[in-house]
């Protein structure tokens, strides 16, 4: 049986996470797995997030049922295993299961994940977009063995054919045209909360352009974005360099 890779992508909300979920779905031999710890991360935090319900009858619920999950998925030969997660549903987790995954950390300027989020769920609050629990879990890996990155998505947006190809590379792995464009729609793979926060992507057909940073934020947004501000600029000073001009 092929040996599975697993990469494992650690994101915030409103992070351009699940298109580029989508673009992993297109490598051929690759199979995504969308937020696999949504579950324990509910049944944790008591959270009303937009379709708790559902997220809780569907998915598994402990850490222990989650892995499980992801070493079922891992033994049915795929050539690749990409995991969307989010870093805030990763706290009081164990991470040893992924020792020898190669790891992507995508960010994005708290601002505009600010911005997108609040949108959802207006009382966010710095625990809400994970920025914080990506430092430290950024710390965490660093006695794993495998390759670890961060990439600031909005860089990757201004040329991703390009950038694309370099991510690859530092990965370890071949770049593949088809990941560039996805068939737009609903996917078998969605989680159950796809119908409150995915219309945009799912109607999409591939990556466009960044978003402007935009004007400034205002009350307790801005509050919030002046939290978050240093854990983003912690991670994006080491950053993978994309050359995309």
């Amino acid at each position: 049986m092929t040996q599975t890779r697993l990469i494992h992508a650690v994101s915030g909300p409103r992070n351009i996470s699940t298109a580029l979920m989508y673009s992993f779905a297109q490598r051929p031999g690759c199979v995504v797995i969308d937020e696999p710890f949504y579950g324990p991360y509910l049944h944790r935090t008591g959270l009303d997030h937009p379709g708790r319900a559902e997220i809780l009858a569907q998915l598994p619920n402990t850490p222990t049922d989650c892995i499980a999950k992801i070493e079922q998925f891992c033994q049915q030969g795929s050539r690749e295993l990409y995991l969307k997660n989010m870093a805030h549903h990763m706290v009081q987790m164990p991470w040893e299961w992924a020792k020898d995954a190669i790891h992507i950390f995508w960010v994005r300027h708290p601002r505009k994940v600010i911005r997108s989020f609040a949108k959802v769920w207006p009382q966010a609050q710095l625990a809400d977009i994970g920025i914080v629990e990506q430092v430290e879990q950024w710390k965490l890996l660093g006695d794993f063995p495998g390759t670890k990155i961060i990439v600031d998505s909005d860089e990757m947006l201004a040329n991703p054919e390009l950038a694309f190809a370099q991510i690859c590379t530092a990965l370890g792995l071949p770049y593949y045209d088809a990941m560039l464009s996805w068939e737009p729609g609903e996917k078998p793979y969605d989680g159950p909360w796809a119908p409150y926060w995915y219309k945009n992507v799912q109607a999409s057909q591939g990556f466009g352009p960044p978003s402007p940073l935009g004007e400034k934020l205002t009350g307790r947004y801005l509050e919030l974005e002046q939290q978050a501000l240093p854990y983003y600029e912690e991670l994006w000073e080491k950053r993978l360099k994309l050359n995309t001009t």
